[in-house]
Order: C-alpha cells, then structure tokens, then sequence
C-alpha cells in the first residue's frame, strides 16, 4: 500500500498539488502536461545543443519530467468528478506518451 504524505494542503506548493492529483484534470493536461512540457523541452534542447550533446539525450533527460507529468496527470484523472471518458482518455495519452518516451530512449529515432 502506497503511504500519502502527510502535508496539509496549505503547505503545498503548485507541483506538489499536481503530483498529488490535486488539480483539475484539464488543468493538470493542458498546462502541465502540454504547456509546460513544451518549455521544459525547449531549455532541454538548448542546453543539450549549447552543451554538444547527442540529441538523443533529450530524450533522456526528459525522462523524469514525462514521469513525473504522467504521474500527476494518472492521478488527477483518477480524481476527476466529469464523464469517465475524459480520464480514460487522458490515461490512454499517459501511456501512449510513456511508450514514446521509452521509445526514443531506447532505439533514438
């Protein structure tokens, strides 16, 4: 059995909120998930570039971002109040985003 941390709401920050599922499920998709993530891409590229890496190095540092959205994403569709199809949507993104990303860890297209 998976222990829930024993901070009060209050204390938490914005991404605590997320990871714990706390934000609304559109919230959680499109701004974290999908707004966020083009940033948090975009200073990885650079820094991979201005660094001379391979480029299939993105991939791997953004691995625990995709894992840390997935989860906050997972969790937030666990929690949404609206039509089931919209979290079972969302989850099915989840996986299909998790598999792209081992994906391009692994084979580096």
């Amino acid at each position: 059995m998976v222990k829930k941390r024993k901070t009060s709401k209050k204390n938490k920050n914005y991404f605590m909120k997320f990871f714990d599922g706390e934000l609304s499920l559109p919230h959680s998709y499109w701004l974290v998930g999908v707004l966020y993530s083009i940033g948090v891409a975009l200073l990885v590229t650079m820094f991979s570039i201005m660094m001379s890496l391979p480029s299939k190095t993105d991939n791997v540092l953004l691995l625990p971002w995709v894992i840390f959205t997935s989860i906050g994403i997972w969790r937030s569709s666990d929690n949404y109040k609206g039509p089931k199809f919209w979290s079972i949507l969302a989850k099915i993104a989840v996986v299909l985003g998790l598999i792209q990303t081992v994906g391009y860890v692994l084979i580096g297209v």
